[in-house]
C-alpha cells in the first residue's frame, strides 16, 4: 500500500505541468481524460516522493538523497531570516525612504520577537510611483533582481517582486491612500472640508498615518511597521492560506496583550467543567529560530513538522489549566522572566531517549534547569511531564513521530548541520484551547536584558 505524501511536498514544476495539461484537456471538453491524467500524475509524484523517503532511511544511500529531498520539498524552500530583514531595512533607512514592514515580519515586530519562520519580506512603500525606481536601484545593489509583479488587493493594489540568488523574496506594496481617505471621510467627515485640486495625488493624512503606522522592534532594532489595524486590512482581500491562522493568533495576541490574564481566565466564568468536557492546558517553552532550513526540511520529510511549533526547549508541560492562568499568574511569570537574563546556548550533540525520541542536547543546561525548578517552587500545581520521569532533561526534539527508521535517518543526518547557535530571549506561553493537538501562542514573556556596564573613564 502506498503511503500518501503530503500535497505540500509535491514538486512545483511537476504540479504546474499537470495543471496546464489538465486545463488544456478541459478546454477540449475531455473532462474524463483530464481527471484521469490528474489522478495518475499525482499518484506517480506521490509514489516517487515516498520511494525517495524510504531510500533515505538506508544508511549507505540516504545521505546522497538529501539534496534531492530538499529540492522536491517546495514548502519552506525560502527562508527570509532576521539578519536579511535588518540588512534591507537598514539600507531603506539610509536612503530616507518612508516605508512600513507588513505581513508576518510586521506582526513579529509588533510582538517584539520572531513567532514563526518567514518565507518572504513585505513592506509598504510611501510615494510608491516616485520612489519605486530608487528602491529598485537599492535592492539591485543588495543583490536582488526585479521579477514579474503580482496583483494586489483593495487596500494594497500594486505589488512589485524582487528575488536574489539565495532564494530571498521581497514584495514592495503600494498602499491606496485614496481608498483609505474615502473610508476616513465616511467614518469621520471633516467639519471644514477643503476641496483638493483635481488630479492631485492622494497623500496620507495625519489621521491616517496615526491609524496605519506604528513602531516595532526586533533584536533591539526599532522598525517602522503597519499598525495592528492596518495589518488586519493587509490580511484580507485574498484567498485564505494556512499561515493566516497563525497571523490571526498573533493579531489577537497583540490586541489583548494588556489584559491577557483576564482574557485567559474567561473559562472560569463558564462554571465547572463536566466529566466529558476537555480542559484546555498551557505550556511554556523557549523558541529557536536558528535551525538551518535544510534541517527543517528533513524533519518535515521524516514526519516532524516544525512549522506547527518551532524547534524549542520545553520549560513546562503541562503547565497550568488555561482557566487557572489568572492575571496574578501572568504577573508572577512576567516578574520571574524579567529577572531572568537572556542567555546564549549551542546545540551540538544528537541524543536519544531510548528509541522513542531523537533530540539535540543544549549547552548551558543549568540555565534551563534553574527556570524549571523556580517554576516548580512558584506553582506547586505544576508537575513537569506529569511526574512521568525521575528527572527533567532539557532538550530540542528532532522527531518522536513516524517510524523508527525516520528517527534513525534524522539522527544520522542531523550532525552535519551542527553546531547550531541559539539565544534564549523570550518564553512563550501556548494553549491548546481549540484542539488537544493544536497549540497557539497566548502570551510572550521577554527575558531580562543584561545591564550596560560603563567603563571607569566614561561619563556617568
Amino acid at each position: 500500500m502506498i503511503e500518501d505524501a503530503s500535497p505540500s511536498i509535491v514538486d512545483e514544476n511537476g504540479r504546474n505541468r499537470v495543471d496546464e495539461l489538465r486545463s488544456f484537456l478541459t478546454t477540449l471538453h475531455l473532462i474524463g481524460a483530464a481527471r484521469f491524467i490528474d489522478r495518475l500524475a499525482r499518484r506517480l509524484i506521490f509514489s516517487s516522493i515516498n520511494l525517495l523517503r524510504s531510500l533515505a532511511r538506508v544508511p549507505l544511500v540516504g545521505p546522497g538523497l538529501d539534496p534531492m529531498l530538499a529540492r522536491i520539498d517546495r514548502r519552506g524552500r525560502l527562508d527570509f531570516e532576521l539578519t536579511e530583514l535588518l540588512r534591507v531595512c537598514r539600507a531603506l533607512g539610509n536612503e530616507d525612504l518612508v516605508y512600513w514592514v507588513a505581513g508576518g515580519w510586521g506582526l513579529d515586530a509588533l510582538v517584539g520577537c520572531e513567532t514563526r519562520r518567514h518565507g518572504d519580506l513585505d513592506f509598504v512603500l510611501d510615494g510608491f510611483g516616485e520612489n519605486l525606481p530608487k528602491v529598485t536601484a537599492l535592492l539591485t545593489g543588495l543583490g536582488y533582481q526585479r521579477k514579474k509583479p503580482l496583483g494586489g488587493t483593495l487596500w494594497f493594489p500594486d505589488a512589485e517582486v524582487y528575488e536574489d540568488t539565495r532564494g530571498h523574496h521581497i514584495e514592495v506594496l503600494n498602499i491606496d491612500w485614496e481608498v483609505l481617505t474615502l473610508a476616513e471621510t465616511l467614518l469621520s467627515p471633516p467639519s471644514n472640508p477643503e476641496t483638493e485640486p483635481a488630479g492631485e495625488r492622494k497623500r496620507a493624512t495625519p489621521f491616517l498615518l496615526q491609524q496605519c503606522a506604528a513602531t516595532g522592534e526586533l533584536d533591539g532594532v526599532r522598525l517602522p511597521v503597519l499598525s495592528i489595524a492596518a495589518q488586519q486590512l493587509f490580511h484580507c482581500g485574498y484567498q485564505r492560506r494556512p499561515v493566516d491562522s497563525h497571523a490571526e493568533d498573533i493579531i489577537r495576541l497583540i490586541s489583548t496583550q494588556h489584559s491577557v490574564g483576564i482574557e485567559l481566565s474567561g473559562h472560569a466564568a463558564s462554571g465547572p467543567a463536566t466529566k466529558s468536557s476537555r480542559i484546555p492546558s498551557t505550556l511554556l517553552l523557549v523558541p529557536i529560530f536558528s535551525f538551518p532550513p535544510d534541517l527543517m526540511r528533513l524533519c518535515r520529510l521524516h514526519h516532524n513538522d516544525l512549522d506547527l511549533i518551532p524547534p524549542h526547549v520545553t520549560l513546562a508541560i503541562p503547565f497550568l489549566p488555561l482557566e487557572s492562568v489568572t492575571a496574578e499568574v501572568v504577573g508572577r511569570l512576567s516578574k520571574l522572566f524579567d529577572e531572568t537574563l537572556a542567555f546564549d546556548f549551542d546545540l551540538s550533540q544528537v541524543r536519544w531517549f531510548a528509541t522513542d525520541v531523537v533530540y539535540l542536547a543544549p549547552s548551558n543546561v543549568d540555565a534551563f534547569l534553574s527556570i524549571i525548578e523556580t517554576l516548580r517552587q512558584m506553582f506547586p500545581a505544576f508537575h513537569p511531564y506529569d511526574d512521568a520521569f525521575d528527572s527533567v532533561i532539557p532538550h530540542v526534539t528532532l522527531s518522536e513521530n513516524g517510524a523508527l527508521a525516520d528517527r534513525r535517518a534524522l539522527g544520522r543526518d542531523a550532525p552535519k548541520y551542527l553546531p547550531i547557535s541559539a539565544r534564549a530571549s523570550h518564553v512563550w506561553m501556548m494553549s491548546n484551547e481549540q484542539r488537544t493537538d493544536q497549540w497557539s501562542i497566548i502570551k510572550i514573556f521577554p527575558l531580562g536584558a543584561a545591564p550596560v556596564i560603563q567603563s571607569s573613564d566614561q561619563p556617568a
